[in-house]
């Protein structure tokens, strides 16, 4: 199989779990509009909640990565270093852990089923694994970049406390300040930074294995 057809099939194969990606978002958006008029809650009061989950904000970087993918030419495509790609990697992958083991024991059957759930929790983070495994150049990576890649997460948990406690919306159980108090939530982040880091160190390893014997 030559190079150039090697990469039309990865360039298609992106560009379909790009698809699969912006159309679940687009789904999941709708109902969550739905949800906010029987909450009784203000449209753009829904929409901020929506944007303010990590798993719909990680999708949304994941379905870019893979519609930027799948829309660059070859030569362009191996000039960007994987920095960008791999962090993207960590934070969706983290989300399909974090799902299984904190949060599906506290979905209702009929959410931990819904089609949506399923992609945004399992399909992607699979999927985007895969793609970073056969496509994404790998050398480059820096032994700190696991480092750097917490900044975006920190950032994350910073708004999403802020605007708690001013609306009094947490989108997750564990950084719930309201419940939990301000220490408790210290104390799972500081858990969930572990893990993140724990990811991003594992993928910067596999990343160079892989660059020694064949680079991408």
């Amino acid at each position: 199989m030559t190079l150039t057809r090697t990469a039309k099939i990865k360039r298609t194969a992106a560009a379909i779990l790009a698809l699969l990606g912006w159309a679940t978002l687009v789904r999941q958006f709708y109902f969550s509009m739905m949800a906010s008029g029987v909450m009784g809650i203000s449209q753009t009061e829904g929409i901020v909640r929506f944007f303010s989950y990590f798993t719909v904000q990680t999708n949304i970087l994941a379905a870019l990565v893979l519609t930027a993918f799948a829309i660059k030419t070859g030569p362009e495509e191996w000039l960007v270093h994987p920095f960008v790609r791999s962090a993207v990697a960590t934070y969706i992958l983290m989300v399909g852990i974090i799902y299984d083991t904190v949060l599906r024991p506290l979905e209702p059957l009929q959410n931990m089923l819904s089609f949506t759930n399923l992609v945004m929790h399992y399909a992607m983070p699979l999927a985007y694994l895969a793609f970073w495994l056969a496509c994404v150049r790998k050398a480059g990576l820096r032994w700190y970049d696991p480092l750097l890649w917490l900044i975006y997460p920190l950032f994350y948990l910073g708004f999403v406390l802020v605007r708690g406690k001013m609306s009094g919306f947490y989108p997750y159980p564990f950084i719930d300040a309201k419940t939990l108090g301000y220490a408790g939530v210290a104390a799972n982040t500081a858990g969930l930074l572990v893990v993140c880091a724990a990811i991003g160190f594992c993928l910067v390893m596999i990343g160079w294995w892989l660059s020694r014997r064949q680079p991408v």
